[in-house]
């Protein structure tokens, strides 16, 4: 008989432990994800294909090398249907003899070499190499992209975590300012109409409140997420503060139209390829071994045998397939090269854009800054007038939340300003730091 402890008597489970949050700064964020990020390791993986793929293109140039090794076992009638089987009875051999069962052993290496095929195979392996250039300019994009996704990412947090703090500190001070009201109020100084209107602000922040907690959350998850770590994993971002005043990096050629440009490089070596498909070709094969009808008699003379071939292969007729190839070829081509047209000109607007962005986000950066001094000292006014009790308290929590709106303005006007230099290195094909 199996006895079951009530539920209230079972021992609760053990609480697990907070988990200690990581500190994290941008450089930090940055290095994790060329390390950690899943494209990342998806794009290096490619550039590894294309470089095995060199080394396939380049063994169809070289010689093929091929042991053989057989055992052959056969019954042949076709000397029944020579005349000779016909004469054999009457010389006295019979007809059963003819076609005896006959087992062969063979072993042999062969070698196939390709002689001449128009230059198609070396041009196979130029492709190859490109192909890897590709992948590798491929890679810089994927890396440049997850980089600055990074980026803006961390600066997601950071927004959301000012948002957050701001509205703390007017929850703060609303709780602040009801506590004070209930006792003014029971000092018979203050009226139910001022309890009221306290009640109502802090009623009115702790909405806003949640959201920013879940801003910070959502925020947080998402840049986890890019750098491979577990969503729910606590973490502690540096401040960036502003940044310091600069003129315009030296920008790259960007890697989306160097890689356009190998394509199309590519595309027209390929080309060629098609071209020689139409050629004759040359192949050389060769082979030596043994044959012989007992096992005994191999590797020795003079049962050794041997061919040597050149064969060449002109094709006459192949319904039009290269024709076709041709016609599809010269269109991906041109269709790589609108692309890069395109490109060109879109990188051309983000980059006039981009310089406009920041000398905006530069002017809103110093009018925030300067907004916010000016708060400042609005609520430094504030408060000794409400110590001289020439104000009320509402009127001092009035000016206490213009300044954390203005303070709010000031750092959401900084990350804006991070956030316009990294889309200027972007357009620049330059990483955010």
């Amino acid at each position: 008989m199996f006895l079951i402890s009530p539920p209230a008597l079972l021992a609760p489970p053990p609480a697990e432990a907070p988990q200690a949050a990581m500190p994290l700064a941008l450089a930090d964020a940055l290095a994790r994800a060329r390390q950690e990020n899943p494209l990342l390791r998806a794009a290096k993986a490619r550039v590894d294909e294309r470089r095995g793929l060199i080394t396939t293109t380049r063994a169809d140039a070289l010689p093929q090398i091929t042991l053989v090794g057989d055992f052959t076992r056969t019954r042949d009638v076709s000397m029944l249907n020579s005349s000779f089987a016909e004469f054999a009875p009457k010389i006295g051999i019979p007809v059963d003899s003819l076609v005896g069962t006959r087992g062969v052993y063979t072993s042999q290496a062969t070698l196939v070499q390709p002689l001449f095929y128009w230059g198609k195979l070396g041009t196979a392996v130029d492709i190859a190499l490109m192909g890897e250039k590709e992948a590798a300019l491929a890679f810089t994009t994927s890396e440049l992209d997850v980089l600055h996704g990074v980026a803006k990412a961390y600066l997601a947090v950071l927004s959301a975590q000012a948002e957050l703090d701001v509205v703390d500190s007017r929850r703060q001070t609303a709780a602040q300012f009801v506590a004070d009201v209930n006792a003014k109020l029971e000092a018979q100084s203050a009226t139910e109409l001022d309890r009221l209107r306290a009640e109502s602000e802090l009623l009115a922040v702790i909405p806003e409140a949640l959201q920013a907690e879940s801003q910070v959350k959502r925020a947080t998850e998402v840049l986890a997420g890019q750098l491979g770590l577990d969503p729910k994993a606590p973490l502690a971002l540096a401040n960036l503060g502003r940044p310091a005043p600069g003129g315009a990096p030296e920008g790259t050629e960007r890697s989306e139209l160097a890689q356009l440009r190998q394509q199309e490089a590519m595309f027209r070596a390929n080309e060629k390829i098609i071209a020689s498909d139409l050629r004759p070709k040359f192949d050389l094969t060769a082979s030596y071994g043994y044959q012989a009808a007992k096992s005994d008699n191999l590797f020795h003379e003079p049962y050794d045998t041997w061919r040597v071939s050149v064969t060449m292969k002109f094709p006459i007729f192949d319904g039009l397939r290269s024709s076709g190839k041709q016609a599809q070829n010269r269109a991906q081509l041109e269709q790589v090269r609108q692309l890069r047209t395109d490109r060109e000109r879109g990188i051309a607007v983000e980059q006039r854009s981009s310089e406009r962005d920041l000398t905006t986000a530069t002017a809103l950066a110093e009018a925030a800054g300067k907004a916010h001094a000016a708060a400042l000292e609005a609520l430094r006014v504030s408060r000794e007038s409400f110590d001289q009790g020439l104000i009320t308290s509402l009127d001092l929590l009035q000016a206490e939340r213009a300044e954390r709106q203005a303070e709010s303005r000031r750092r959401k006007a900084d990350l804006g300003l991070w956030s316009a230099r990294f889309d200027q290195r972007r357009a620049l094909g330059l990483p955010p730091l």
